[in-house]
């Protein structure tokens, strides 16, 4: 009986790491939703504070969805404030709805995630896409609460951007810049 209480407790630690993280990819609602977690392995370090999922890792948490080889999940000090999200795959992706109803998704070789600086990081193949407008380079970083996001290339390798200027309008703005009157 020890045993699985014991298992239990590491289980249920290790779920919470990775709900202390994944609001940086949620909209208004998603954060506020259960964390789901599905892998073919699990491993928790409890005196490091870090969770390891591997194999098939699916994360969701209301309309976000994270799919990588290997989700590393640390709180340095156990302070959750500072927890950190890795995500690798060949690639790792993500989808999302956001609250203008337009999604979001991108897939990279690592993900990497900051909670205390809000900063998401997509190095090795990295893609963003929403509805036909993309950017891709080998680094792409968004800081979340500023909406900056700055895309890098590589050696020999460029950003390449697609805007799509009619998806890119304001629905609640004229074309011309003016807003409407009621």
């Amino acid at each position: 009986m020890k045993f699985k209480m014991n298992k239990s407790l590491k289980l249920l630690t290790a779920t919470l790491l990775l709900a202390a993280s994944v609001p940086a990819f949620a909209l208004t609602g998603d954060s506020d939703q259960p964390v789901n977690v599905d892998s073919e392995n699990q491993a928790l370090d409890m005196q490091g504070n870090v969770a390891t999922f591997t194999g098939k890792v699916i994360v969701t948490q209301g309309t976000i969805k994270i799919t990588a080889d290997k989700v590393v999940v640390t709180r340095p000090g156990g302070d959750s404030k500072k927890t950190i999200v890795d995500a690798y795959g060949n690639p790792a992706t993500f989808y999302q709805m956001q609250d203008s109803g337009k999604p979001v998704q991108g897939h990279a070789q690592k993900m990497h995630y900051e909670l205390e600086k809000d900063l998401v990081e997509l190095t090795g193949n990295a893609y963003l896409e929403q509805l036909d407008s993309n950017v891709k380079g080998d680094r792409i970083t968004y800081l979340v609460k500023e909406q900056k996001m700055q895309a890098f290339g590589s050696t020999g390798k460029r950003v390449t951007t697609v805007l799509v200027p009619s998806q890119l309008q304001d629905k609640g703005t004229p074309s011309n810049g003016q807003k409407k009157s009621n």
